[in-house]
């Protein structure tokens, strides 16, 4: 990463000039810029227009702030060299039924960011319903890399970064056949529909898109780079078991037992309601285990007491023989995630913020117009991040309020 900065800002005119000053510190012609943006919609064009006249090489998102500086601006802003890609390889289909399928809406042809009125209306976007697409839209193009990174060796790939809609797994798939051991980190962009008119918004280049994903791969010589996860706020459930069957989404078996016996009697153990497990005020996790951390984690959508199992929110379970915890996260009224909290310098992080975060703005944070941090970049969605660690790792999703995931560069 050549350099860094998170800004939040009172004004948009405040921001600019930060981002002015960034581009007279930035020296390294011909880098791409990473940004992720959250303003007002009435000052979104103006902002991207600036950032796209001083860097018209750029991949970005519109994202949610976090909590702290909720009323604030917040852009997070990065230098880096690399081979930028734009993918529009299709994740997993989101269920839709009856006249909805109508108002389904399609960004194949983009939006030139040069327009006047690049978020005023947003008739021109949608398109025909592909009825095959709905129904199956991996199929048959899951591992169709796109056309910039076909050239690339998986030698030379140490990392990569990408923004994406809110269906990865067709990218993310993609990258773990053609790059194995590199570290995959995605960042999926906030909702944008009251906003943009759009399901997400995406930048690259001058363009504007409303699905797939943008991103970045970058170069074993550009940097030791380490990726890390953290989960603050679980609480423990269970001590450390050994998953003993698993199959698609389904954890079968847990040290030979029926895993949602041992979940409900753990809930009783904690005082839970364990007659409930869909409680509304707190939600239930299966972490896997290693050195005695969490470093995957999983929602727990539903259990079978009668048949055992449990399903979770992920496309593959953890593979028998893996060590996990059962875990729960209680009601927080507030999360205090800020900047200051992601320690060291040169780090990418992607935050999972709440969806959402109250009614009342809260007190200004700022003692003055703008707070620059400088040698870090830190961007929070609702929507969360996706990741995954070299080889042996299958890609995976997290949306833990408060979770994050750093690159970190050595």
């Amino acid at each position: 990463m050549i350099r860094a900065q998170t800004i939040v800002a009172r004004t948009p005119t405040a921001l600019l000039a930060s981002l002015d000053r960034f581009h007279l510190l930035s020296k390294a012609k011909g880098s791409t810029l990473l940004f992720a943006l959250s303003a007002p919609s009435d000052t979104l064009s103006v902002i991207t227009s600036h950032l796209n006249s001083h860097f018209p090489r750029h991949i970005g998102c519109l994202s949610s702030p976090l909590p702290a500086y909720r009323s604030h601006i917040m852009c997070a802003v990065a230098l880096l060299d690399g081979i930028t890609f734009r993918s529009t390889i299709a994740g997993r289909a989101v269920p839709q039924v009856g006249r909805w399928h109508a108002a389904r809406r399609s960004s194949q042809q983009p939006l030139p960011a040069a327009q006047s009125n690049v978020f005023g209306e947003f008739s021109g976007d949608l398109g025909r319903v592909n009825w095959e697409d709905i129904w199956d839209r991996s199929a048959g193009s899951a591992q169709e890399l796109p056309v910039e990174l076909r050239m690339a060796r998986p030698d030379d790939v140490s990392s990569i970064l990408y923004f994406s809609d809110k269906a990865p797994e067709g990218i993310a798939k993609a990258l773990k056949v053609t790059f194995p051991h590199s570290n995959e980190l995605g960042f999926l962009a906030s909702s944008t529909p009251f906003i943009t008119g759009r399901p997400v918004t995406l930048f690259h280049d001058g363009e504007v898109y409303s699905d797939g994903a943008i991103g970045i791969a970058l170069q074993p010589s550009l940097g030791h780079t380490s990726l890390t996860v953290e989960f603050p706020g679980l609480v423990d459930l269970t001590p450390e078991l050994q998953i003993t069957s698993s199959g698609g989404n389904l954890i079968l078996t847990v040290d030979n037992g029926n895993p949602t016996r041992l979940l409900l009697a753990a809930m009783n153990k904690h005082g839970l309601d364990g007659r409930d497990v869909l409680l509304k005020d707190q939600e239930f996790y299966v972490g896997v285990m290693s050195h005695g951390k969490v470093e995957r984690l999983h929602r727990i959508t539903s259990g079978d007491p009668s048949r055992g199992t449990i399903a979770l929110e992920t496309t593959s379970a953890p593979p028998p023989g893996s060590v996990m915890r059962m875990l729960y996260l209680p009601r927080r009224d507030e999360i205090a995630l800020n900047l200051e909290s992601t320690h060291g310098n040169a780090s990418l992080s992607f935050i999972a913020t709440p969806d959402c975060i109250g009614d009342e703005p809260p007190s200004p944070v700022l003692d003055t117009d703008v707070l620059v941090i400088d040698g870090i970049f830190v961007a929070g969605s609702e929507n969360g991040f996706t990741l995954r660690r070299g080889a042996k790792e299958e890609s995976w999703s997290c949306k833990l309020p408060g979770g994050r995931a750093r690159l970190h560069w050595t």
